[in-house]
C-alpha cells in the first residue's frame, strides 16, 4: 500500500493492524442526477448507476459521490441501508488500478471496520483492480469497472476472512473537480509553501490504537501526515520522535518513491474537535539524509 503509507498514514515503523473509516467524501453531499450534456442539450446524461455483486448478492445505487483532485480519483458510492463502497486510486486518468496498490475498500452498514484490497500478509498479492474507462470532461461523468478481494480489515472483530465482489461497474457517475467537504491544509517547508493537491483525513488503527491521521500530497508527491491519537481532546502535545509513546506524531516524504519520515521535535496543537471533523496547527523538524526540513506555520482543518 505505497500510496496510502506516503500520502496518509506516515505511520510506516508501526504495524498497521486495521483501519477503519474511509470516507474521504461527506457523505451528506451526493452529486447524481441527470446532467446537462453540451453536445446535445436535450438529451441530458442519465443519472450514474453503481453496482457489484457481493458474495453473489446484486448492489446497485446512484447515490454517489466522484471528486477527482490534482492526484486522485475518489470515489464513495451509498447504499441504502448504509452499506459503501470507497475507492481512492492514485491518478487522474483511465487506465487500470491495482486493488493492493490503492484503496478500495467496502464498509457493512454500522461497521467501522471493512473489506479492503489488501491481502493481510501479503502486500503484493493480485487482489484485483479497479478499471476507468471513461472519463467524460465535457459533460465530468466517469465511468468503469472492477472487481476484487477484500479482506477483513479487524482481527479483533469477528467477521468473514474475506469477500469477494465480481461484475462491479460505475457508469456515467458525476463528478467535481472542486473539494466538496471544504478540507483545508496549509504548511511551509524551510520556508517555501507546500501546495497541497490531495488532502484526506481518516480513522486508523496501529498496534489496536486508533489514531485520526490528516495526510496532505503536492504535485512533487511530497507528503505530509499528522497523526493523533483519536481520545486527545484539544490542547498542545509535543513531538519527541518516539513512535510507541508520542500521542502525536507528524512524517514527511520527499516523493512518492520514498519512506515516509517520522519528525524528532515539534508540536501539534488540536484547536477543535468533533465526531468527524479535526483543526489545529502544527511544527516540526525531520531530518532526511542529514538534512533538516523544517515545517512551519502548519494548520489543518479536515473531516475524517
Amino acid at each position: 500500500m505505497r500510496y496510502f503509507s506516503l500520502f496518509l498514514l506516515g505511520l510506516s515503523s508501526l504495524f498497521i493492524t486495521s483501519c477503519s473509516d474511509v470516507e474521504p467524501i461527506d457523505p451528506n453531499v451526493v452529486i447524481n442526477e441527470p446532467g446537462p450534456n453540451p453536445g446535445n442539450p436535450g438529451n441530458p446524461v442519465p443519472a450514474g448507476i453503481f453496482k457489484v455483486d457481493i458474495d453473489g448478492v446484486p448492489f446497485t445505487t446512484s447515490n454517489t459521490m466522484v471528486y477527482i483532485s490534482g492526484g486522485s480519483i475518489i470515489l464513495n458510492a451509498y447504499g441504502p441501508q448504509g452499506n459503501s463502497f470507497a475507492f481512492l486510486l492514485d491518478g487522474t486518468t483511465t487506465g487500470s488500478y491495482a486493488a493492493n496498490d490503492n484503496i478500495v475498500a467496502y464498509t457493512p452498514a454500522g461497521s467501522e471496520a471493512g473489506y479492503w484490497g489488501n491481502h493481510p500478509t501479503d502486500p503484493t498479492a493480485n487482489t484485483g483492480s479497479v478499471i476507468i474507462t471513461s472519463i467524460n470532461t465535457t459533460a465530468k461523468t466517469i465511468s468503469g469497472t472492477f472487481s476484487y478481494t477484500g479482506y477483513w480489515s479487524d482481527d479483533s472483530v469477528p467477521a468473514a476472512p474475506q469477500m469477494t465482489f465480481t461484475n462491479g461497474t460505475f457508469t456515467n457517475l458525476p463528478y467535481v473537480s472542486q473539494n466538496p467537504t471544504n478540507d483545508t491544509f496549509f504548511a511551509k517547508v524551510n520556508g517555501t509553501e507546500f501546495v497541497d493537491t490531495d488532502i484526506l483525513g481518516m480513522t486508523i488503527a496501529v498496534n489496536n490504537i486508533e489514531y485520526i491521521s490528516v495526510g496532505a500530497e503536492d504535485a512533487a508527491t511530497r507528503a505530509i501526515t499528522v497523526s493523533v491519537r483519536s481520545n486527545l481532546n484539544t490542547g498542545i502535545y509535543p513531538i519527541t520522535g518516539n513512535t510507541s509513546t508520542d500521542p502525536v506524531q507528524l512524517t514527511f516524504a520527499l516523493d512518492e518513491s520514498s519512506s515516509a519520515v517520522t519528525a524528532s521535535a515539534g508540536t501539534i496543537t488540536i484547536t477543535e474537535k468533533t465526531a468527524d471533523r479535526i483543526k489545529g496547527t502544527f511544527t516540526a523538524t525531520v531530518t532526511i539524509n542529514a538534512t533538516a526540513y523544517q515545517i512551519t506555520e502548519g494548520a489543518f482543518d479536515v473531516g475524517y
